[in-house]
């Protein structure tokens, strides 16, 4: 009868002892925070979260997973938003006669993103959402290199 009792108990204690563990430490508060902000999409924010938990604690898995995460999503998010501001400068460019001089501009401008795209790090935990938005990105930079030049 003790041995049913303990094999109840035991596991019940246990989780008692890591919910107050987890809801106690600064650290992985933090890294929780920071969790639902990578989640969200504000990758800035997880970033400093995270970065702040893993100062607390150096060895919170957690946050030092969000780091890394968290700053290969900005550079992701950093590409889709260099791909925008290109693609309206492209549109500015276009909306007058263009010059020899501008389609130089374009084509080191595709090239430029082409050339990133590739320097981006791939990572399983990176949303599928950013990944086909900066690969859309790069494929249409290569549509339009392909086009023009």
């Amino acid at each position: 009868m003790k041995a049913k009792l303990l094999a109840v108990f035991l596991p019940i204690l246990i989780i008692i002892a890591s919910w107050l563990f987890f809801e106690t430490d600064g650290s992985y508060q933090l890294s929780f925070k920071a969790k639902f902000y990578y989640e969200i999409g504000n990758f800035d924010r997880s970033f400093e979260l995270s970065k702040k938990a893993l100062e607390l604690d150096s060895y919170n898995k957690m946050a030092s997973t969000l780091v890394n995460q968290s700053k290969i999503a900005l550079k992701f998010s950093a590409y889709v938003k260099d791909g925008e501001n290109f693609l309206e400068k492209i549109k500015k460019i276009s909306q007058k006669e263009v010059t020899n001089a501008d389609k130089e501009r374009i084509k080191l401008m595709c090239e430029i993103m082409i050339n990133g795209y590739e320097q981006l790090k791939n990572s399983p935990l990176i949303a599928k959402s950013l990944k086909n938005e900066a690969q859309n990105m790069r494929e249409n930079f290569i549509k339009l290199k392909n086009e023009l030049f």
